[in-house]
């Protein structure tokens, strides 16, 4: 089991010193991100119980323990809000979050509906920066390049539209290549 009993929640910079520490010694290494949206909940729904640590950390125990129900030995591993980027699954360890990638891939889901939520927008362009910022330091410790990145969607066995058609892969993964040179550059 890679369900974290506690998730962590870090901010944008927080998590990147994270991600800098990551070895990959337990015999599994992604070679890319799948990028999700969770659908449910959506931002509104998530928003309703507020922001913070001690609501999130229960959001993503109830997630976790949503995909313990369904048998899986994992889930996605992180959940990007507008606050604070979750880890809910070991990253050092294989997650299930699409069938195509599970095996070769780190799950990230954005907490929000992307068929009918702003992503650039309000709290939508707070998910999607945390998200890039995520994607940007998981990348920078893989040192593989943005252009890997996967869309759920792509996964034709999943039949899934995930993250949602206002989530532009181009913008993405130029605005996570961005992202990657200004920490390159601060480095």
């Amino acid at each position: 089991m890679t369900f974290l009993i506690t998730p962590r929640g870090f901010t944008a910079a927080e998590f990147a010193a994270y991600c800098s520490g990551l070895r990959w010694a337990k015999g599994w290494r992604p070679s890319f991100v799948t990028l999700h949206n969770t659908g449910a909940p959506n931002l509104a729904q998530w928003l309703h119980f507020g922001l913070g640590k001690a609501q999130g950390v229960q959001r993503v125990r109830n997630l976790n323990a949503y995909y313990q129900r369904l048998g899986w030995h994992s889930g996605p591993h992180l959940f990007v809000a507008p606050d604070f980027i979750w880890l809910a699954c070991d990253l050092e360890a294989d997650g299930v979050h699409a069938s195509c990638f599970n095996r070769t891939s780190i799950g990230v889901e954005m907490v929000g509906d992307y068929a009918s939520d702003a992503f650039d927008s309000g709290d939508g362009t707070k998910v999607r920066d945390n998200a890039v910022a995520a994607v940007a330091a998981i990348y920078g410790a893989l040192r593989v390049k943005p252009d890997s990145l996967r869309f759920h969607r792509e996964c034709l066995k999943d039949h899934h539209a995930c993250p949602g058609a206002h989530v532009d892969k181009a913008d993405f993964i130029a605005r996570v290549a961005q992202a990657m040179g200004a920490a390159g550059a601060a480095a």
